[in-house]
């Protein structure tokens, strides 16, 4: 935005003059506030108004004053001036919700409304944090409060299915269906099935899941609320339920949990590079040893997650392992994640740890080829076969709750069984539930194609 206009030469030297004084004025201004207190509660709200580009003033007196979309290169602080706010007012504004939202986090694209009393002066403002919440902030005689909140949304239950020839994404992808679903589906049954190895052409899957509507018209993918995956002829269900806790988790049809105290995997990872073994060939030292980890190949940066609840008990970088993540699980579990490009934040001895939580990223340091994560599990001091070791289960549906899941679960069966995954993997319509023959291995067929 241009202040001033260099018609002469005069008037370009009075502009300026003008402009040195406001600011020195705002930074006295500010250092009295920033001191003094009773200056902060009695600080004024409002200034002459000055609307950029991307602020549009509302027409209309019950509606915000301001809204619109913040424009690249656009600060908070720049945002706000053109909103009528003076610098002094901004930081206070800046300070007081640091604590639910950092606004030097502001980003293109966000949307936000600012509301003003009868006086004109700014008494609230909301700017979304994502397409599921924002920030309220409220200013009255002088107090900033901030609230984080979520958006009202509608939902509605969609169901989809989809034959795989490829890989489970592949199938989505030629579906039309949502790729986000594919990763739900995939983390829901990542206990019991292998989407690397276990796959074979012409299994199946079918899906109820939740498509959410916000105030604006906006549409987003909600959560899987029943699924059925059909491989090797033998069909797992997956059904959203509340547990003792009043969160929701997920059971199969006799009510037992699908989550086990590891994941499966702790990356969606593109292939295995290298198996669990008692004598490998290294690559990198030229001779045979042990190599007790998977390794799964995958670009440098992917997000690697605790397979498991538990604590660190060591992170660090030495010349083999490159960075790595050791933590500790119930029941004698520690699980190692190698050769990280660097570790998520708060990851430090001590540090308590959520299955399914980032705890680093995919990197080559140590002794690799090539950009992959080396994924181990020692159990009761031995190191053991992360693919092949059998997990005690979560807790089931207690016998209090039974009637209320197999009432809930009789009902999404009938619908699953409605929806017909035949031949054409984009069908969704009602038909018949046959379960396709038995093909050959996809890994066998397309090794590097098949992701997970």
């Amino acid at each position: 935005m241009s202040y001033f206009t260099a018609n002469l030469g005069k008037t370009m030297e009075n502009d300026k003059l003008k402009s040195i004084a406001l600011v020195v004025g705002s930074i006295v201004l500010l250092a009295l506030v920033a001191t003094n207190p009773s200056l902060q509660r009695n600080a004024i709200w409002h200034s002459a108004p000055s609307v950029g580009d991307s602020t549009v003033q509302a027409p209309s007196e019950k509606g915000p004053a301001y809204a619109g979309i913040i424009s690249r290169n656009m600060s908070f602080f720049d945002l706000m001036l053109n909103c009528g706010l003076d610098a002094p007012s901004i930081k206070l504004i800046e300070k007081a919700v640091r604590n639910v939202y950092d606004f030097r986090r502001i980003y293109p694209g966000q949307r936000y409304e600012v509301y003003a009393a009868d006086d004109g002066s700014i008494e609230s403002m909301q700017f979304s944090v994502d397409d599921e919440s924002y920030v309220d902030i409220n200013i009255k005689n002088g107090d900033i409060s901030a609230e984080k909140k979520d958006y009202d949304f509608t939902n509605q239950l969609r169901t989809a299915s989809g034959t795989i020839t490829s890989s489970l994404f592949g199938a989505m992808e030629q579906a039309g269906i949502p790729i986000e679903l594919g990763v739900q589906l995939s983390n829901i049954f990542a206990w019991d099935i292998d989407f690397f190895t276990e796959m074979r052409s012409g299994d199946f899957f079918k899906l109820i899941y939740e498509e959410k509507t916000r105030f604006d018209g906006m549409r987003k993918i909600g959560r899987i609320i029943s699924a059925e995956f059909s491989t090797q002829g033998r069909s797992h269900y997956a059904f959203l339920f509340k547990n003792e806790e009043g969160k929701p988790d997920y059971y199969d049809e006799k009510g037992k949990s699908l989550r086990k105290q590891l994941l499966r995997a702790p990356l969606t990872y593109s292939r295995i590079s290298s198996n669990f073994s008692r004598r490998r060939f290294h690559p990198v030292l030229h001779h045979y040893a042990p190599h007790y980890g998977i390794d799964y190949a995958a670009p440098i940066g992917t997000p690697v997650m605790a397979t498991g609840n538990g604590a660190v008990i060591e992170t660090g970088r030495n010349h083999a392992n490159g960075k790595y993540i050791k933590i500790r699980h119930t029941n004698s579990y520690i699980t190692y994640y190698l050769h990280l490009s660097r570790f998520a934040k708060g990851m430090a001895p001590g540090a308590r740890v959520q299955q399914g939580q980032v705890i680093g990223y995919v990197g080559m340091t140590g002794y690799a080829t090539g950009p992959h994560l080396d994924y181990r599990v020692m159990k009761g001091g031995k190191f053991v076969n992360p693919r092949s070791i059998s997990l005690p289960p979560a807790d089931p549906v207690t016998n209090a709750n039974m009637a209320s899941f197999i009432d809930m679960r009789d009902k999404h069966l009938a619908r699953l069984s409605s929806i017909h995954a035949g031949d054409d993997p984009a069908a969704i319509a009602s038909g018949g539930n046959g379960a396709p023959d038995k093909g050959p291995s996809i890994s066998e067929k397309t090794p590097s194609s098949v992701s997970h």
